[in-house]
């Protein structure tokens, strides 16, 4: 089938107009290689087989069914723990009153990134109910500055983690905890305690919750696709029921065309498959997404690990191949003032990237002629990167301004952009949570489709545990100040701390 050059869904538009002929064809004849899997999320079927487990983020959108009896139980667990979540958040809010609730957000990666992107991007659009202060490093300083910014006897703690044994979260809980006990007491402090995780024994364990504190996800949902569920809590309490049901709305429609729509036909699959060609067919080793408005300030590091995290894979699905050509690396940022950061290597670069470039139709403020003008340089750089402008065309024009031929000469080889860098471009026709949903849904199927053309896992990240587990031993021997069995580089590292008093 013809790919087509502009698709309308969900209140998106995406246009494949900046594209080459050759990249569209490679992008259709992987994808009509693929069989038809989409399906899949909505089943029992294992597609995280590491750990043998279904994927199920799509059926903790709201609206969602389940293909067989376990999904569909699955489906209805998940919107049933919302609907709980969502009516205790309305009574915590009802009974705080005027003066609102302060929340302190422990969460880490994927318990917090897309969580905080979306809370940046709907508070541009309405006030937030309550005062979140968000907590994700080990830096202590980041902890002082949220508990200093909160009032102890109108905070909430929220305790999320999957696993309930993520470090970060797990140390940042006993700060907050003993700091909300000498203001508070102990008992007031614990019933002041939420945990957002899978794993509802342990935080019934570790910190002694009931029932009615600890909200649950599911093992088969992986964090980076988690804010749907439980894990996204915050944004009930900061915006409410209404926005929140908007949010899962516009996801929930994305889902319908993704799960209905032949890939080579749907706009998450050809999303993928022109990124997999521009790795795999022509060697382009970097993505740009570029977001224009500030609402998105957040946004890139969410995709940045969305995409990073799920793709950055070199064993097949099923651990036994090498993969030699993975995911490409991600840079991202907001729009104007990206183009006076990394702009310059995207233009100029020897090694060609490609681009994602999204953009708002409809200002979400009463500003018009900046809005155009935010519109126009979007547009502008899009076109600046697929069409470009060669030397010769650079010296007529400097000749004609009364340069010499020489000089302009010169002058042209420094200015020449040679274009040829392609871009998709994805309009929102507004700023509302029903596009944002739609928006994250439709990178959630573009990473999870990409992911199966690499023929990788893109639900694990076994990558990233080594680094934590080398943390815990190099942690004990700071504190010992025994190194033996660390490796030479990091023993002499730590003999540099302990002489200076480390």
């Amino acid at each position: 089938m013809p790919a087509p050059k502009t698709l309308d869904t969900a209140g998106l538009r995406l246009e494949f107009t900046r594209h080459g002929e050759q990249a569209f064809a490679t992008a259709l004849k992987t994808l009509a290689a693929l069989p038809n899997k989409p399906q899949d999320l909505v089943s029992q079927t294992v597609l995280n087989g590491s750990e043998n487990r279904p994927a199920w983020h799509v059926l903790s959108r709201l609206g969602a069914k389940g293909l067989d009896a376990p999904s569909q139980a699955a489906a209805d667990f998940l919107q049933a723990e919302f609907a709980r979540m969502a009516d205790w958040v309305d009574q915590q809010v009802a009974d705080a009153g005027t003066e609102g609730l302060d929340i302190i957000h422990l969460g880490a990666g994927g318990s917090e990134t897309p969580m905080l992107a979306l809370h940046t991007a709907l508070s541009v659009l309405q006030s937030a109910r309550c005062r979140v202060h968000w907590v994700a490093n080990l830096d202590g300083a980041t902890i002082d500055a949220a508990l200093a910014a909160a009032k102890p006897e109108r905070t909430w703690i929220l305790i999320n983690s999957k696993s309930f044994r993520t470090q970060e979260v797990m140390r940042n809980a006993d700060i907050a905890l003993r700091w909300l006990s000498d203001a508070i007491g102990a008992d007031p402090a614990r019933q002041r305690l939420v945990a957002l995780t899978a794993n509802a024994e342990l935080a019934q364990q570790r910190f002694g919750l009931p029932a009615d504190q600890i909200f649950r996800s599911l093992p088969e949902i992986g964090g980076r696709f988690s804010l749907w569920s439980a894990h996204g809590m915050v944004l009930l309490l900061a915006f409410g029921r209404e926005t929140v049901t908007q949010l899962h709305a516009g996801a929930h429609d994305m889902d319908e065309h993704f799960l209905n729509t032949p890939l080579e036909g749907s706009a998450p699959g050809l999303m993928a498959g022109l990124s997999h060609a521009y790795r795999v067919r022509f060697g382009l080793p970097l993505l740009s997404i570029g977001l224009y408005g500030d609402a998105f300030s957040h946004m890139p590091l969410y995709l940045q690990q969305l995409l990073m995290e799920s793709l950055g894979k070199s064993t097949s699905a099923d651990g036994m191949q090498p993969v030699h050509v993975s995911g490409p690396a991600v840079i991202s940022g907001v729009g104007t003032p990206v183009q006076h950061t990394y702009f310059q290597l995207l233009h100029q670069a020897a090694v060609p990237v490609f681009h994602e470039i999204v953009a708002v139709a409809h200002p979400w403020h009463r500003h018009l002629r900046e809005h155009l003008a935010l519109l126009a340089n979007a547009l502008g750089q899009a076109d600046a990167l697929w069409n470009g402008k060669d030397a010769s065309s650079w010296q007529t024009e400097l000749m004609a301004q009364g340069m010499s031929e020489q000089a302009a000469l010169r002058a042209a080889h420094h200015r020449a952009c040679p274009g040829g860098r392609p871009s998709t471009f994805i309009w929102m026709e507004r700023l509302s949570a029903y596009h944002l949903g739609a928006l994250l849904a439709l990178y959630e199927h573009r990473t999870v489709v990409e992911g199966w053309l690499y023929g990788i896992n893109p639900f694990d990240q076994w990558g990233v545990e080594l680094g934590k587990t080398l943390a815990t031993r190099i942690e004990n021997a700071l504190l010992s100040q025994n190194t033996q069995g660390l490796s030479p580089e990091t023993a002499a590292s730590l003999a540099y701390l302990h002489a200076r008093g480390g």
